[in-house]
């Protein structure tokens, strides 16, 4: 099975929800024991590059699926690297706050758009509009 863990930039994540995100990352691992981890390499880090790091502990083989620009639209920017993060997993995890970190300083939504409520209340992530795209989506949303 190929795997793919994606999320929230490490920037809305705190000490403790960063380290629930990572618990969630290994309990996917020992439940689905993939064969492959695919990742989107976010250059924000967070749960791109968090699955990345266990996929190495795990001995697990991964495909990532880096961004060269970084926009939506340019050729290999953040919205052709989603559809073959969908496109390339059997599962698609998204791993995602309910609440941002006091100090956030980034563009704030009081609800992910992409999910328009079919799912839990959690902030906006391009990860939940990647996995609604592959059909195969699951949420962890870490409160």
């Amino acid at each position: 099975m190929r795997l793919g863990i994606i999320g929230h930039a490490a920037e809305k994540f705190d000490k403790r929800t960063e380290a629930l995100a990572k618990t969630e990352i290994t309990k996917a691992i020992v439940q689905y024991a993939p064969t492959c981890i695919v990742s989107g390499h976010s250059p924000m880090g967070g749960v791109d590059i968090w699955a990345e790091e266990k996929a190495v502990i795990y001995g697990i083989p991964t495909t990532i699926y880096a961004p060269d620009e970084h926009t939506w639209a340019g050729i290999n920017g953040f919205k052709d690297r989603n559809l073959r993060i969908a496109s390339g997993s059997d599962l698609v995890l998204v791993i995602v706050v309910e609440k941002l970190p006091k100090g956030y300083r980034g563009m704030k939504f009081d609800v992910c758009y992409h999910c328009k409520g079919r799912n839990p209340d959690h902030q906006k992530s391009g990860a939940c509009w990647t996995a609604w795209k592959s059909g195969v989506g699951q949420w962890r949303i870490i409160k």
